[in-house]
């Protein structure tokens, strides 16, 4: 390993300051400038924050169960089924 800069080490907390004052202002730039971390490393807190977001705030699969996917499919089948139902009826009517 060659003798140079230590690897700068971020808190947690920094990084979601950082970035949070980037989309605050609006100049993500400026905030790399102001604490001299380089606009790709700031790109990758982003996409860090953006993943874990979706973590915190997922799809509400996440939490049911397969039995409740399962009714939940087959109740959306079920209405599916019940609008096709409704239109030939009504299409049936009209041709009659």
């Amino acid at each position: 390993m060659s003798k140079g800069k230590a690897k700068k080490r971020f808190t947690n907390e920094f990084k979601l300051n950082v970035v949070l004052e980037g989309y605050a202002t609006g100049n993500f730039s400026q905030v790399s400038t102001r604490h001299g971390v380089h606009m790709s490393q700031i790109a990758r807190w982003k996409q860090q924050l953006l993943q874990s977001g979706k973590a915190v705030y997922g799809s509400r699969t996440s939490n049911r169960s397969e039995e409740q996917i399962k009714i939940d499919q087959m109740e959306k089948t079920i209405g599916r089924l019940a609008l096709e139902n409704d239109i030939l009826k009504k299409t049936q009517e009209l041709i009659s």
